[in-house]
């Protein structure tokens, strides 16, 4: 019993010490609530070989807008597929990885806060990230980065052919990582 209770005291003294080291994400998008959750994930990343974009990862952009793009470094935290959905976990709340609307093939992909507004994702550990069908596509796995002014990788769910004029864009594909496992 002393053993129990001495284990429960240090385990608790760890979380408390933990808590106070643990970052905290930008307080006016949490509404005022502490959260301390940190939970690493693998990155989805490019895969075509041979393409400037092979092993960028899906960010959120830096600029003040949504857009997904493909950086260096993305997100490094859980991923949902709930309902569907792509949502990249951070600071309490999740980025919903959304599919915009467009008269083009290429189609805007956007991060919602908190706002999951596309429900046809397939994607886990280790597989390609496919757009189940629609409406008003079919079924694809093939996303167009196209490389933006500031240099930065938009990126666009292909549906067909279209490419955005006067961009030097490139078609990929985004796999899901996996978590190393721990002998």
């Amino acid at each position: 019993m002393v053993r129990w209770n001495a284990l429960t005291l240090g385990l608790l003294s760890l979380a408390a010490s933990a808590l106070k080291a643990a970052p905290m994400a930008d307080a006016s998008k949490r509404g005022g609530v502490v959260c301390f959750v940190i939970i690493p994930g693998p990155p989805i990343t490019a895969i075509t070989p041979g393409t400037a974009v092979t092993g960028l990862q899906l960010a959120l952009s830096s600029s003040s807008t949504e857009a997904a793009t493909l950086a260096t470094s993305g997100f490094a935290t859980a991923i949902s597929y709930k309902n569907g959905g792509i949502g990249e976990f951070e600071g309490c709340h999740y980025y919903w990885l959304n599919i915009g609307i467009s008269p083009f093939s290429y189609k805007p992909l956007s991060f919602g806060y908190d706002d999951q507004q596309t429900f046809n994702w397939s994607a886990g550990s280790g597989q390609i990230v496919t757009a189940l069908k629609t409406s008003t596509y079919a079924q694809t796995s093939t996303f167009l980065a196209c490389k933006s002014e500031s240099g930065a990788w938009a990126l666009f769910l292909q549906t067909g052919k279209d490419v955005p004029a006067g961009l030097t864009c490139v078609e990929t594909q985004l796999q899901v990582g996996t978590m190393p496992t721990v002998a």
